[in-house]
């Protein structure tokens, strides 16, 4: 009876990682593709990598994908259901982290970094980070480092697509042209992306209207035909695909991040291998890196305040031997990130009946608006000081 009891709990753990990281009921190619992605991210900002910011353009990409069939391909659409899984994806998470790193560092850095990295964590709370950082730092300068939620920008750009796409749910039904409008919507972006790379606008980059092109590709996916490949083909498509995204993370220059022409390479790759499953190609490429992507959201929270840490701590620029230990405690944190945080938020909000639902969720926002509050108003303390 005793190892019977034993193996009980055992086997318990094994079912749940079976269903989380090697789950039959889903994508498991585009797990890998999301993988990938934040590998890629991960690698840039470690400095390992120097065209690794392509990631962000693939997990934009795939946002778009799954918000259109969140939203666009949900008959009839409910808005409470769409928002509050959003709510409980996202904010369980971000507050955690926000919380924890502010906790831990903002009483020993100089003031003026204080009051920056305060004020850049209640915007991020607002996921409206994107906007602070276009008016105070560029993403790919020095003084980056300094600031452990500024990757939190790429956070509010999704939040702000999720209203926008919302909002079309709730008016596309009216009109017989989702086509016409989703493509409208794609060009009209991407001539504003490339009217910002031609004036020299770098700080497009953190701007939702240079991105909505790549929010768009993705949701397009569900309003287009499958294209029907013989499986060579299908398998070179991918394959090449695949090859094409590596490749601009490999020789992609920071001349190439978005706003430019050029990004349109990788997001064209990433919606050929959605619009290609169940290919060899996508088993032997992506499905390997699939438990990575599992948890690249927590992966991407933690990475980037683990680097920043580290340099405020060692009082040098982190690499080598190094970095390859920060990322490696980054990653158990963002184990037990996902575990704990994530996903026992998507799990309360699945069994829930909807009023307890809507009620958690109130209580995700207003517990972010008193954390963003808190703050702002160290923020400001530090500042008169």
């Amino acid at each position: 009876m005793l190892q019977v009891n034993d193996a009980a709990p055992a086997s318990r753990w094994r079912d749940m990682f079976g269903k989380d990281f090697f789950p039959q009921n889903r994508r498991r190619d585009i797990d890998g593709l999301r993988g990938l992605a934040v590998a890629l991210v991960v690698l840039f900002h470690a400095g390992w990598l120097k065209g690794g910011f392509v990631g962000v353009d693939v997990f934009v990409v795939i946002s778009g994908y799954f918000m259109g069939r969140s939203a666009l391909m949900q008959h009839p659409f409910q808005p409470m259901r769409f928002v509050c899984r959003r709510l409980y994806r996202l904010l369980p998470a971000l507050l955690c982290m926000i919380a924890l790193v502010s906790a831990g560092m903002l009483w020993w850095v100089l003031q003026s970094d204080r009051a920056d990295i305060a004020d850049n964590g209640a915007y991020a709370l607002v996921y409206l980070s994107n906007i602070w950082a276009s008016g105070h730092v560029g993403y790919f300068q020095g003084q980056s480092i300094a600031y452990p939620f500024l990757h939190t920008w790429s956070l509010s750009l999704e939040m702000q697509f999720y209203a926008i796409i919302f909002l079309m749910a709730l008016l596309l039904p009216l009109s017989r042209h989702r086509r016409l409008v989703l493509s409208g919507i794609c060009v009209a972006s991407f001539a504003f992306c490339i009217s910002c790379d031609i004036r020299g606008d770098t700080q497009a980059y953190y701007n939702i209207f240079a991105r909505l092109w790549q929010f768009s590709l993705g949701t397009m996916i569900w309003m287009f035909p499958r294209p029907r490949l013989s499986t060579v083909a299908a398998n070179t498509i991918h394959a090449g695909a695949v090859g094409v995204i590596v490749g601009a993370a490999l020789f992609y220059t920071l001349r190439f991040a978005c706003p430019s022409c050029m990004a349109v390479f990788p997001c064209v790759a990433v919606a050929a291998i959605i619009m290609l499953p169940q290919t060899q190609a996508g088993r032997l490429c992506l499905v390997p890196l699939s438990p990575l992507g599992v948890i690249s959201y927590s992966v991407y929270l933690w990475h980037w305040p683990g680097i920043v840490v580290a340099n405020y701590l060692l009082f040098f620029q982190v690499h080598g031997l190094v970095m390859a230990a920060v990322l490696g405690i980054v990653l158990v944190v963002s184990l037990f990130s996902y575990l704990l945080v994530e996903r026992t938020g998507l799990d309360y909000e699945d069994r829930v009946v909807s009023a307890v639902r809507n009620r958690g969720a109130a209580l995700l926002v207003g517990s972010c608006m008193v954390l963003a509050m808190v703050l702002f108003y160290v923020s400001r303390v530090s500042r008169v000081h």
